[in-house]
């Protein structure tokens, strides 16, 4: 991304999913920060796989898997092939796409207690297409992404509530 920050770069594309659930602030966080590695991604996870299996076929990293803490995140930490580029703690997480593509995305979770026990997260993704075929890349994705995210922020408002009885 040029060096520039996700939130104030500018990205062309967007799409995302939300959900809200019975589940306390902070375990919802802790599903959140602990996203990918052994865990993996939660929803729908062979098709992030295949997706890092398409990416070690075209000469990337897709398969270097693993983080720095099982649970916690600091700007600059790799999740497999994300990096970390923004922690607001117990809010927000922002990660840079690292897989060869026409063009350049970030993922962002958001978290918001809504009462004690009732808790919002979003998960979005960002994309700056390059050229015709990163805007091809990009629509041909987007119902995949609808139906990832949508299930990805069900899932783990799932997770935490059964973490947090």
């Amino acid at each position: 991304m040029d060096g520039q920050r996700h939130d104030h770069a500018c990205y062309s594309k967007r799409a995302g999913g939300a959900a809200i659930g019975d589940a306390p602030h902070e375990a919802v966080w802790q599903q959140v920060t602990s996203i990918g590695g052994e865990n993996g991604y939660y929803f729908l996870d062979a098709l992030w796989r295949a997706r890092e299996l398409m990416d070690a076929a075209v000469g990337g990293g897709g398969l270097a898997r693993g983080r720095a803490h099982p649970h916690h995140v600091q700007v600059g930490d790799r999740i497999d092939t994300w990096e970390v580029i923004g922690v607001d703690p117990g809010r927000r997480l922002a990660l840079r796409f690292g897989m060869k593509a026409p063009g350049e995305g970030a993922l962002e979770f958001e978290v918001e207690p809504i009462t004690p026990r009732r808790t919002r997260v979003a998960a979005t993704a960002f994309w700056r297409p390059k050229g015709i075929a990163g805007f091809a890349y990009w629509y041909a994705l987007v119902p995949v992404h609808l139906v990832l995210f949508e299930g990805l922020t069900k899932e783990i408002l799932r997770r935490a509530a059964a973490a947090g009885r």
